[in-house]
């Protein structure tokens, strides 16, 4: 339900917030329209010791939500930041390639850094705009950076030391790219989207069955209860889809990797 309401390409690039307060505004309307047709329909009036017994039961029915649901937050806000590290990691590690090449020849440094330059675009321009689907079909990079190196014959140990170590760097931005293209994938499994959406569908009609000495009073409390529901609702779709346009993730540590190496290639062409 959330994820066809929420998809990015109806959402376009409005502000986050702005989907955010339209998304509360939907669920707590629908809560309202819900409350009317309970109203409609439901004609006894529970007596005192029926509501305590159902607001006993409310709370902990809510106890038990609430911490499923701040236990799915804490999650998804750890993957969104160790996202971030893998990011900034990843970019080190192209920093690191560069470093080690600068003692190379010219002709050797401009050969690696060109397909460089080609992994950074690629990153930036294809695997930022990826969805789940895509990234087990899409090829990766990194091949041709590891061939651009097979193709240079070391002329000392130095130079061979230096491959060794690009080398290694090479195997770890491949770990580090899939475990970035993982993220392109929701990391919450569907039983749990289950359990959280109809969890919050059930205290919302659950909480029909208390009674209050105020019908406004009622009201105005459904509507504070069922927004702060979508929030955190919104909360975890959005952070579960880092590259979403809500909130997606930066993608400047690579931009700022590109703009080296294309500042390096033209002092190298002219």
């Amino acid at each position: 339900m959330i994820s066809d309401i929420l998809n990015p390409e109806v959402a376009g690039r409005l502000p986050a917030t702005v989907w955010c307060m339209l998304f509360v505004l939907l669920c707590v309307l629908l809560a309202q329209l819900g409350l009317f047709i309970f109203e409609k329909f439901w004609h006894t009036r529970m007596a005192p010791v029926y509501n305590e017994v159902v607001g006993i039961m409310f709370s902990a029915i809510g106890l038990i939500y609430s911490l499923i649901l701040a236990f799915v937050i804490i999650a998804v806000w750890d993957d969104y930041e160790d996202l971030n590290k893998t990011i900034a990691e990843e970019a080190d590690m192209l920093n690191g390639i560069m470093a080690h090449t600068t003692t190379l020849p010219d002709s050797m440094q401009l050969s690696i850094k060109t397909a460089m330059i080609s992994y950074c675009r690629q990153v930036i321009n294809d695997e930022w705009q990826m969805k789940g689907k895509d990234a087990p079909e899409r090829p990766s990079a990194i091949p041709s950076l590891r061939l651009a190196l097979l193709q240079i014959e070391p002329s000392g140990k130095r130079e061979e030391a230096i491959y060794q170590v690009v080398d290694q760097d090479l195997s770890r931005i491949s770990d580090l790219r899939r475990k970035r293209l993982s993220y392109v994938r929701s990391q919450i499994p569907a039983l749990v989207w289950f359990t959280l959406q109809t969890g919050s569908v059930v205290l919302i009609v659950f909480s029909y069955f208390l009674t209050m000495s105020s019908e406004w009073l009622k009201r105005i409390s459904l509507g504070f209860f069922s927004g702060y529901l979508a929030m955190c609702m919104f909360l975890i779709y959005t952070l579960d889809r880092p590259f979403s346009k809500e909130v997606q993730v930066s993608s400047q540590p690579y931009a700022n990797v590109l703009m080296s190496l294309e500042q390096f290639y033209a002092v190298n062409l002219r």
